[in-house]
């Protein structure tokens, strides 16, 4: 082997090395400490266990010889229950640990000597503690948040939360794009992950795939300096982590309506609906209990495995736009139809689609030396907006050392496309989104843990030109009239469509050592 080829393999498995260990930070969360006396010396072998509030798991650690510990791959959002135990010292329990993607959560419980059967009761707040770890400007929001804040429910939605975060401002004068400006890059500098999964429109940048409010465990605002994982963009990083069930039963029904007869002032059509329904908790038993061969018992809830699921519908409806154009007069068409030396195919395109103006307020048109009277026609043109989508989450721990999580979304949605001048040649866009990602945690020691991720995301656009025919011709045309500044035909970007089909494999490991 050439000492260039060393170098080269000695290279990629550095930077493999140092990739798998902060990726991480991407879905998961981790929450690390150091166990002291009440003298401050380190407490080494002390029994360290961890326990989810919303779902029946724990698992243990043992501190080293400095008295540390720590538990990574954890699910954001939750409520965790830290319990330190050690010998000749009375037992600790931290409750309402919170963890945040992007930043680490470091404990500093002390012990005082005490008997086994003496505890002590410590109430937590690890996402508030301060960030000792790294240099990273991070915000977190957690699901109530991220439902409650005004801010969410318009334009870019959940990642306006971003705009209440430090170091981020509108984009204003730098450029467009989605998120705002972080630490005074463009908008179009910010990269966006949901679940882990790379969620960037690599045409126009900005978000691809929809979340809405209602499904968000976790949204993170990392702001300035930037982790090297991350390694797409100098701007903000927006991850968001949906949510997972829980061992309770859970879920909403929710709905907002907004139109003219509850608007006041509102003159115009104007129908806005936003609603639906998410639903979370344990597998029934039976499932995993046949899966083993044991006897089903519906009553029982599933300790390993659990699911979430939501359901929503957006749906705008705005009143029909009045499109001023100039259009000959009930006469000017009459003179029009008369005019010798025309194409008759155009004449009678034009004499079709274009509406009668009521009065000859704009003068005339000369035709081939005749005056055509024209004048100003207000014609009426539909918009609306209505979008479907769905997320269905599964969690299976498998055991306390591996898990598997499942992540699908799925988005169908309509709107107008209204580039055409007239409303003839007005057509629904269709748009549909789909992200799937599946993903194994596995803790082989306290000191090394795997994590691999398949993802796959497809977005498909679609600009057709309708199916109007003109005669003669395959498709229809542009027919440009400068005279009246209208132009006779569908979208002129039409007919065009984009589909996407990004796919990502990941293999992540961190060695503590």
């Amino acid at each position: 082997m050439t000492k260039l080829r060393k170098v080269l393999i000695l290279s990629g498995i550095i930077a493999l090395l140092g990739l798998g260990a902060s990726t991480f930070a991407q879905t998961t969360t981790v929450l690390k400490g150091t166990v002291t006396d009440q003298n401050g010396a380190v407490v080494p072998n002390a029994k360290v266990t961890l326990s989810s509030a919303s779902k029946s798991v724990s698992q243990t650690a043992q501190t080293t010889g400095d008295g540390g510990f720590s538990f990574r791959g954890l699910e954001p959002g939750d409520d965790y229950i830290v319990t330190i135990e050690a010998q000749g010292f009375g037992k600790v329990v931290l409750s309402n640990v919170k963890t945040q993607v992007g930043s680490d959560t470091d404990l500093s419980p002390s012990l005082k000597p005490g008997s086994v059967g003496v505890s002590i009761d410590v109430t937590a707040g690890g996402a508030e503690l301060l960030n000792t770890t790294d240099s990273n400007i991070s915000q977190g929001f957690n699901s109530r948040q991220a439902v409650d804040l005004a801010a969410t429910s318009i334009g870019s939605g959940i990642n306006n939360l971003a705009l209440l975060a430090a170091n981020v401002t509108t984009s204003g004068g730098v450029g467009v794009g989605t998120g705002g400006s972080v630490g005074g890059e463009r908008a179009r500098d910010n990269n966006f992950v949901v679940d882990g999964i790379d969620n960037n429109d690599k045409s126009v940048t900005g978000p691809q795939a929809y979340i809405s409010p209602e499904e968000v465990q976790e949204f993170t605002l990392i702001s300035n300096q930037t982790p090297a994982e991350y390694a797409r963009s100098n701007g903000g990083q927006f991850i968001t982590v949906t949510k997972s069930g829980g061992k309770d039963y859970h879920g909403t029904f929710y709905g907002f309506i907004q139109n003219r007869n509850l608007n006041a002032g509102a003159s115009d059509r104007y129908d806005r609906f936003r609603g639906g329904f998410n639903f979370g908790g344990p597998v029934p038993a039976v499932f995993s209990q046949m899966q083993h061969g044991d006897d089903p018992h519906w009553g029982q809830k599933s300790d390993k495995l659990f699911f979430f699921g939501s359901y929503e519908r957006l749906q705008n409806g705005l009143g029909a736009a009045a499109l001023p154009i100039f259009a000959p007069t009930a006469n000017g068409r009459t003179i029009l139809a008369g005019i010798a030396g025309l194409s008759n195919n155009n004449r009678n395109v034009f004499l079709q689609y274009m509406p009668v103006a009521p009065t000859n307020n704009g003068g005339n048109v000369i035709v081939n030396g005749v005056a055509v009277p024209v004048g100003l026609a207000s014609i009426t043109a539909p918009n609306f907006f209505k979008q479907n989508h769905a997320i269905g989450n599964i969690d299976f721990n498998q055991s306390s050392k591996t898990i598997h999580r499942w992540r699908f979304s799925m988005t169908n949605l309509a709107e107008i496309d209204a580039a055409a001048n007239l409303p003839q040649f007005f057509i629904a866009l269709p748009l549909k989104q789909r992200l799937f990602s599946y993903t194994i945690i596995h803790n082989f020691s306290s000191t090394f843990i795997d994590e691999m991720r398949f993802g796959f995301r497809r977005s498909s656009n679609n600009f057709p030109a309708g199916n109007l025919q003109y005669p003669g011709l395959s498709m229809f045309p542009n027919i440009q009239v400068d005279e009246l500044g209208v132009n006779i035909g569908p979208d002129p970007n039409a007919p065009q469509f984009t589909i996407e089909n990004n796919y990502q494999i990941v293999d992540n490991f961190t060695w503590i050592h």
